[in-house]
C-alpha cells in the first residue's frame, strides 16, 4: 500500500475572491469617507421602540463606536434596560435609537436580542462580549477573532430547530464553524477543524472529548453564545484541546415587566418541536425577577430509524437588593430518548457512490454468522478480498442506513449555576461562579455493537474572581506638548498607562462511572445495504449482533481486543463494555484541580494595549478500569489498568494591538498551553501515562479589524496558525498543526437588511513521523479502492509513520446571510453555502467534491405574533458529508460511514408574544 500524502489543487472560489476584493475595496474607500468624530457614543446592544410587553417593533441598528459604557465591571456579561432615548439621522431618513449601559448586575435582556427580531442589531460592535479575557471587551478591541450570535442569527441560521448540534446551521453565519457531525450529541460547534470547548456563562463543561456529551443538546437555555476561534485564555482556562471556543449566556430573568411566548415548530421528515417562554419581577421595585423556559421535541428523520424525543426545562432567578450586591441562578434539567446517530449510517463510500449514486454491493459468504467469512474481526488475514465477493454497482436510497429499530437510549441531564457580584466600587469588583453538572446515559447501537452506559456523572466548578482597575495618570493636569510631542502622540497615541486586571482562583472536580464498548465497531463495511442476489442480507436492520457466534467470541474473552466485552453492572441485558478503550471511555475514578490566573489589560496608550494573562492548573487524576461483573478474572493490563498522575498544566497569552483609527485594529496573539487527553466523558482513560497530561496546545495568530460606515460595515481579516496534539482513539496523541486565513463582514445599513459572509481557507498536517505506524481508521482505503487492488474490507491495519494530510474537511468554505424586513414585518432570507473538495482517508481514493446548499426563509413578524417558513436545500443538492472532520477521533470512520445530506425540505415556526 501507498503512503497517503499527496497533492491537492488549490483553487479559490469566485465567490471567496469577490469577497476578499470587497472587504478590502470598502475598506479602502469607506475608511477615507468616514468621519470617527461624527460618530456617537456606543451601546452595548440596541432595542427600538417597544410595546407594552416589551418586544421590538422597528428595530434599526444602533450607530455609535461600540464602546460600551461600562460601570465598573461586569460580570456575566447581558444587554440592560435603555436609560436614555435619543434621535439619530441615517441616511434612511429619523430613526429612534436607544443608549443600553453595561452594569455589574444581571438586568433584563433587551426584547429585541431575546425575541430574535429578524431587523435586530446583528452587528459585532452593537453588544459587548463576555471574552476569555475575563472582561467585558469589545469586538474591536479583543485581539482575537470573536463572532457575538444573538437569536436574531441563530433563528436566521435554523439552529434553534434542529434539535441537535446541525453541522451547517452555524456555519451560514461564519464559515469556520462548519461541524462534525459528532453523532447528533455535540454540545458546541467546529472551530477550524475541531470541537470548540463549551462554556456555560464562563464556566468550562468539562464532560466531554472533543465536545461530545452523549446525549442531544439542547437550545433551551441558550440567549446568545460568543464564539471564539483559538483557544481560552487565561480566566476561563482549558482542559481539554481545542481550536476555539463557544461561551453560551443563558436566558436572563425579566426585570422590566411579565413577558412571554409560546411556539411551535413543525417540519417534513417528522419534525415536531414546541415551547413557552416568560418571567418577570416579583416586587414593584424591580429588585427580584425571574425566568422560565420550556421546550420539547418529538423528531423522527430523513435516515432510517433515528428518532430524538427531549424535554427540557429551565428556570433563572436574579435577586439586587442592593446596588452594589446582585446574585443571579441558572438551572436546567432535561429527559431525553433518543437513538444516536452515530458511525452507522451508509457504508462503503466511493466516488461512484457520492457523485452517481451508485452503492458497491456484495456480502461475504457466511456473513454475518462465521467470524472467518468477514465478520466483525478486523485486521485478519483470512478475511476475503472484497473482490472475491463483490457484486454490482446499484442505486441506493439516500436515507438507508445500517441502523438497527432494536436500538437506542436515554438520558438525563441537570445544571445548576450560582452568580454572586460585589460592587466594592467604581474600580473593584468581586465575582464569585460556582457550576454544578451531572449526566445519566444509556445507549445502545447492536448492529455493530457500540454501547453506552453512565449511572450519574457529575462535576462541580468555582471560580472567584478579584476584578479592579487603575489609571495612575487620571489625576494628573494636561500639560503643554512641544511640536515633536504632538506629533508622536498622533502615531502612538496618548500615553495612558491604565490597567484592568482580572485576577483570582478557580477549582474543579469531576467524578466518572463510564462503560463503554468499541470492540466490534471496525465492521461498518461487512453490511451491504442493498444486495440484488439476495435481498434478504441487504437489512443489516433486521440483524441483532449480540448473541450470534461472533459476538460470543468476544463476551468474557480478555485477549480479544480492548479486553473484550463484558457485562456492565447494574445494565439492562446485552450492555457489555470493552475495559480498555483508551480515550473511547470505559473508566471510573474523579480528578481535582486547582488554577490560579492573573489576566491583565494594559491600555498604554489610546492608540496601544497590551493583553497578557497566565494561568496554572494543577490536575490530580485517580482513574481505573470499572467494576466488572461478579466473577470477572482480574488480570492486569487485560481486564484491568489505572492511572495515578499529578500534571501542571500552565498557559501564557500575550496580545498586543494598535488601533490607528477609531475604526481601525490590528492585532497579534501568542497562546501557549498545555491541556489534558481524555475520554469520551472527559475522565481519564486507566492507560493514560504521564504525557497524556501534557499536550501542547499553541496559537500564533495576527488580524485586522474594520468598523466602517458609522457603524454600519464590519470587516474583519486574520491569519493563523495552530499547534495541537490529536486525542486519537486507542492510540497515542499526535501533533499536527492547522494553518489558514480568513475573512468575515457584517453589514447593516439600517432597520431592512442586513447581510454576513465568510470565507476561511485553511489545510491541516498530522505528523507521525516519530511514531512507529501512522494514522489508523476502520477502514484505510475506499471500497472501490479494496475492489481494484484485492484487499479486504474492515482491515483497520495501519498506515506507516510519516506526515498526512488532515481529511475530512474542505480546505476552502465560503458562506452568506443576507436579510431583508420590510416596515411591515415581511421579509425573507437567502443562505449560501460553498465547500472545496474533502477527502475521505489518507491516500485520497475517495472524496466528496465541491458542493453547495442554498436555503431560504419567508417570515411575518408583527409585535404579538411571528412566522417563519424555513426552505432548507431549496434547490435539492445531492451535498454528502463525512463521519469525522479535521482533528476529530472520529475521522477514523470517514471510510466506513458517509452522511447523506438532507434534500429539499420544509419547517414552519409559529410564535405567540405576550
Amino acid at each position: 500500500m501507498k503512503r497517503g500524502v499527496w497533492k491537492r489543487k488549490r483553487q479559490g472560489f469566485g465567490l471567496a475572491a469577490l469577497l476578499i476584493a470587497s472587504a478590502l475595496l470598502i475598506g479602502t474607500v469607506c475608511a477615507q469617507e468616514s468621519d470617527p468624530t461624527a460618530v456617537p457614543a456606543g451601546s452595548s446592544s440596541a432595542s427600538g421602540d417597544t410595546t407594552e410587553n416589551g418586544q421590538g417593533t422597528g428595530q434599526s441598528p444602533i450607530s455609535g463606536s461600540g464602546k460600551a459604557k461600562q460601570s465598573g465591571w461586569t460580570g456575566i456579561v447581558q444587554q440592560t434596560e435603555p436609560e436614555t432615548k435619543k434621535k439619530s439621522q441615517s441616511s434612511g431618513g429619523t430613526v429612534e435609537m436607544q443608549e443600553v449601559t453595561v452594569s455589574g448586575e444581571s438586568e433584563w435582556t433587551s426584547p429585541d436580542l431575546t425575541s430574535g427580531e429578524p431587523n435586530a442589531p446583528i452587528l459585532p460592535t452593537t453588544a459587548p462580549v463576555v471574552s476569555t479575557f475575563g472582561t467585558p471587551i469589545n469586538v474591536m478591541d479583543a485581539p482575537r477573532q470573536i463572532t457575538p450570535v444573538n437569536q436574531t442569527l441563530l433563528r436566521a441560521s435554523g439552529a434553534p430547530y434542529q434539535g441537535f448540534m446541525d453541522p451547517l446551521s452555524i456555519s451560514s453565519i461564519l464559515p469556520t464553524a462548519y461541524s462534525e457531525f459528532n453523532w447528533g450529541m455535540g454540545n458546541a460547534v467546529t472551530i477550524r477543524g475541531r470541537q470548540a470547548n463549551a462554556y456555560i456563562n464562563g464556566i468550562e463543561m468539562t464532560m466531554q472529548d472533543d465536545a461530545v456529551q452523549q446525549f442531544p443538546f439542547s437550545w433551551n437555555m441558550v440567549e446568545n453564545m460568543d464564539i471564539q476561534e483559538g483557544p481560552a485564555n487565561a480566566v476561563f482556562g482549558a482542559t481539554q484541546a481545542s481550536s476555539g471556543s463557544v461561551n453560551y449566556i443563558t436566558k436572563q430573568p425579566y426585570f422590566d415587566q411579565f413577558r412571554g411566548r409560546v411556539w411551535d415548530t413543525t417540519g417534513m421528515y417528522q419534525q415536531y418541536l414546541w415551547g413557552a417562554d416568560m418571567g418577570g419581577p416579583v416586587d414593584k421595585e424591580g429588585k427580584l425577577a425571574w425566568r422560565f423556559s420550556y421546550e420539547g421535541q418529538d423528531q423522527g428523520s430523513y435516515y432510517q430509524y433515528m428518532y430524538n424525543q427531549q424535554q427540557n426545562f429551565y428556570f433563572t432567578a436574579g435577586w439586587k437588593p442592593t446596588d452594589n450586591y446582585s446574585v443571579n441562578f441558572y438551572g436546567d434539567y432535561g429527559m431525553y430518548n433518543f437513538y444516536p446517530q452515530a458511525f452507522d449510517l451508509m457504508n462503503r463510500p466511493t466516488n461512484n457512490l457520492i457523485q452517481n449514486g451508485l452503492y458497491s454491493t456484495g456480502v461475504a459468504p457466511g456473513f454475518p454468522y462465521s467470524v472467518a467469512q468477514g465478520g466483525p474481526v478486523t485486521g485478519s488475514a483470512i478475511n476475503p478480498a472484497y473482490n472475491t465477493y463483490a457484486g454490482p454497482l446499484a442505486g441506493v436510497n439516500r436515507r438507508a442506513t445500517i441502523y438497527s429499530p432494536y436500538g437506542g437510549g436515554n438520558a438525563n441531564s441537570g445544571m445548576a449555576q450560582l452568580v454572586q457580584t460585589v460592587q466594592v466600587n467604581d474600580d473593584l469588583q468581586i465575582v464569585n461562579n460556582s457550576l454544578l453538572l451531572y449526566t445519566k446515559t444509556e445507549w445502545l447501537e447492536p448492529q455493530l455493537y457500540s454501547e453506552m452506559y453512565t449511572p450519574g456523572d457529575y462535576e462541580f466548578d468555582n471560580r472567584t474572581e478579584v476584578r479592579w482597575t487603575f489609571d495612575p495618570l487620571a489625576s494628573e493636569p494636561e500639560k503643554p506638548k512641544t511640536k515633536e510631542e504632538k506629533g508622536l502622540e498622533n502615531v502612538f497615541g496618548k500615553l495612558l498607562l491604565k490597567s484592568s486586571v482580572d485576577t483570582g482562583i478557580e477549582w474543579h472536580y469531576q467524578y466518572n462511572d463510564d462503560y463503554f464498548s468499541t470492540t466490534a465497531w471496525a465492521a461498518g463495511n461487512s453490511w451491504s445495504i442493498v444486495n440484488p442476489t439476495n435481498p434478504a442480507l441487504a437489512n443489516p436492520a433486521l440483524f441483532y449482533l449480540p448473541g450470534t457466534k461472533q459476538f460470543n467470541s468476544f463476551v468474557n474473552n480478555p485477549k480479544a481486543g480492548a479486553g473484550g466485552l463484558w457485562h456492565v453492572p447494574g445494565a439492562p441485558a446485552n450492555y457489555y463494555y470493552s475495559p480498555l478503550s483508551g480515550s473511547g471511555g470505559s473508566t471510573f475514578g474523579h480528578y481535582w484541580s486547582i488554577a490560579p490566573f492573573w489576566q491583565h489589560n494594559l491600555q498604554i496608550t489610546d492608540k496601544f494595549a497590551l493583553y497578557f494573562g497566565v494561568r496554572a492548573s494543577a490536575y490530580f487524576w485517580d482513574y481505573t478500569t470499572p467494576q466488572g461483573p461478579a466473577g470477572m478474572p482480574q488480570i492486569p493490563g487485560l481486564t484491568t489498568a489505572s492511572v495515578n498522575e499529578d500534571s501542571i498544566a500552565p498557559l501564557i497569552n500575550i496580545s498586543p494591538t494598535y488601533k490607528p483609527f477609531d475604526w481601525m485594529t490590528t492585532y497579534f496573539n501568542y497562546n501557549w498551553s498545555y491541556v489534558n487527553n481524555v475520554g469520551v466523558l472527559g475522565g481519564a482513560a486507566p492507560n493514560f501515562n504521564a504525557a497524556s497530561f501534557r499536550l501542547l496546545n499553541q496559537l500564533i495568530e495576527g488580524g485586522i479589524k474594520f468598523n466602517l460606515l458609522n457603524d454600519k460595515l464590519f470587516i474583519t481579516a486574520a491569519g493563523f496558525t495552530q499547534d495541537q496534539q490529536l486525542n486519537n482513539i486507542a492510540l497515542p496523541a499526535t501533533p499536527a498543526i492547522i494553518t489558514g486565513y480568513e475573512v468575515n463582514i457584517a453589514y447593516q445599513p439600517d432597520k431592512h437588511w442586513w447581510v454576513r459572509a465568510g470565507y476561511i481557507d485553511m489545510h491541516g498536517v498530522e505528523d507521525w513521523s516519530s511514531l512507529p505506524t501512522g494514522p489508523s481508521m476502520r477502514q484505510d482505503y475506499s471500497t472501490a479502492y479494496a475492489l481494484q487492488q484485492m484487499y479486504a474490507l474492515n482491515t483497520n491495519v495501519g498506515l506507516p509513520s510519516g506526515q498526512y494530510n488532515m481529511i475530512g474537511f474542505p480546505d476552502q468554505y465560503a458562506s452568506a446571510t443576507i436579510t431583508y424586513t420590510s416596515d411591515m414585518g415581511l421579509g425573507g432570507t437567502v443562505q449560501g453555502i460553498v465547500m472545496s473538495d474533502q477527502y475521505l482517508d489518507y491516500l485520497g481514493t475517495a472524496k466528496i467534491p465541491t458542493q453547495y446548499i442554498l436555503n431560504a426563509q419567508i417570515f411575518y413578524a408583527r409585535p404579538k405574533w411571528e412566522a417563519r417558513i424555513y426552505i432548507y436545500n431549496f434547490t435539492n443538492q445531492n451535498y454528502w458529508l463525512p463521519a469525522g472532520l479535521g482533528s476529530a477521533g472520529s475521522r477514523a470512520f470517514n471510510e466506513s460511514e458517509i452522511v447523506a445530506g438532507w434534500p429539499f425540505w420544509i419547517e414552519g415556526n409559529v410564535v405567540f408574544k405576550f
